[in-house]
């Protein structure tokens, strides 16, 4: 198990985010289906095809970060690419050295949080993406307040925790974004299929720190 963030992890984080995306290829796009266009397990599995062929292009830790963005942006089209880009294009910003120990990983994420908000206003009860990321890294950025010694696979079990916890809320949510929103009342009672996807991400990073 590591307590550094580094690149190495990040690309092994990202194939085990693709494996786990394919492995529910069937269902994402199902639940995309219910308020959407059906395609968000082909536009997340593209996105994270490109991320992990795009990370390991030479260069440190924030090169490769930035080299994920911009191959996220370049692969698909929509909001997956662009959120998505932004999101590791802050991540990119926020890595301050190749090796990051857990207080520095956490500060990363927020930057990345924190470029995805200048994309999107979206908040927690909107039923995007966003009811999974913003727990997520609020429970990153908790962990380690409440525990300054709080190892790396703490961080990152307490996000895959909350973003899972997010994702499962949003059944419960009208859409406020997106084509869903033109549904209403109808929107409600399926899971958003842009969190589910993104809570799979941060179980996959978990993992990929617990087997490092």
């Amino acid at each position: 198990m590591t307590n550094t963030f580094t690149k190495e992890l990040l690309v092994s984080a990202l194939k085990g985010a693709l494996a786990s995306v394919v492995a529910r290829f069937d269902e994402l796009n199902a639940l995309d289906a219910a308020t959407g266009d059906g395609d968000h397990g082909t536009a997340i599995e593209a996105t994270l095809k490109a991320a992990v062929e795009s990370a390991q292009q030479p260069g440190g830790l924030s090169d490769a970060l930035s080299n994920v963005a911009m191959g996220i942006m370049s692969a698909t089209g929509g909001s997956t690419s662009s959120l998505n880009g932004s999101f590791y294009m802050g991540l990119s910003s926020g890595a301050t050295s190749d090796e990051l120990d857990p207080a520095a990983t956490v500060k990363m994420y927020e930057s990345g949080l924190d470029m995805l908000k200048t994309m999107t206003t979206a908040q927690v009860g909107d039923k995007t993406m966003m009811d999974a990321m913003i727990p997520a890294i609020e429970a990153m950025s908790a962990a380690i307040a409440a525990n300054p010694s709080a190892t790396l696979a703490d961080v990152f079990n307490a996000a895959a925790t909350a973003a899972k916890e997010g994702a499962e809320k949003t059944s419960e949510y009208v859409a406020k974004f997106g084509r869903a929103r033109n549904l209403g009342e109808r929107s409600r009672g399926s899971k958003d299929a842009g969190a589910t996807s993104l809570a799979l991400i941060f179980q996959a990073f978990a993992d990929a720190v617990a087997n490092a």
